[in-house]
């Protein structure tokens, strides 16, 4: 997937400058926890087996007022743990790997574990449908690193851009409970070889605290 990612974190920077006026509000922080797959609508991508797991963190940076809606800038740092396989070995016949090990097509099969560490600037366009009950759309990009290299991914520095929507509930004065659909591609804006990238849809729940 090829992103302008200086484009977009512009458009994001942007969008806190020209959106209404910022609101005073308390502290905001959050904890949430998902699980995403490539093995679902709408990928399904029958070359390669792709989970992940993650724990996330955010910050709230800025709240702005616009309308009906109230926009969140948030600072992310997050945790993905992945495991992937290759099904399909033609992936390790390609020209541009020719220079590999005689064992590179058998250490690309095996399944892998990834670790990832990554830090998002992200947005939510919040919507009340009461005092205690919220749904909002969710983007978030940034600079991530990944331990291993796959057949569609190069292993050091990448990107992870996220979208999803959700809801989020109310559960005291101080807490809300939320739940996001998000879909994440991560790949190297073309730094590297390979950069087919890794999809993946999940859900994510999460304690959001004031």
């Amino acid at each position: 997937m090829n992103i302008s990612y200086l484009h977009l974190l512009a458009f994001i920077f942007t969008f806190q400058i020209v959106f209404g006026q910022e609101e005073s509000s308390p502290p905001n922080w959050g904890i949430h926890v998902g699980y995403a797959t490539q093995q679902v609508y709408p990928f399904r991508n029958k070359d390669y087996k792709f989970t992940q797991h993650h724990v996330l963190g955010h910050l709230r940076l800025k709240q702005f007022q616009k309308g009906g809606f109230k926009i969140d800038v948030l600072s992310e740092l997050g945790y993905y743990f992945s495991k992937h396989q290759l099904l399909n070995k033609w992936f390790t016949t390609t020209s541009s790997f020719d220079h590999f090990p005689e064992d590179f097509q058998e250490k690309m099969l095996a399944e892998k574990n990834i670790h990832q560490l990554a830090a998002h600037l992200g947005v939510t366009l919040n919507w009340f449908l009461s005092p205690k009950i919220a749904v909002f759309g969710y983007g978030s990009i940034g600079p991530m690193w990944t331990s291993q290299l796959t057949e569609r991914l190069a292993a050091g520095f990448a990107f992870s851009d996220n979208f999803g929507f959700g809801i989020k509930v109310k559960y005291n004065e101080s807490i809300w409970v939320s739940s996001t659909l998000v879909l994440r591609h991560e790949s190297n804006a073309n730094f590297k070889f390979p950069n087919s990238g890794h999809n993946s849809i999940g859900l994510r729940l999460g304690l959001v605290f004031n």
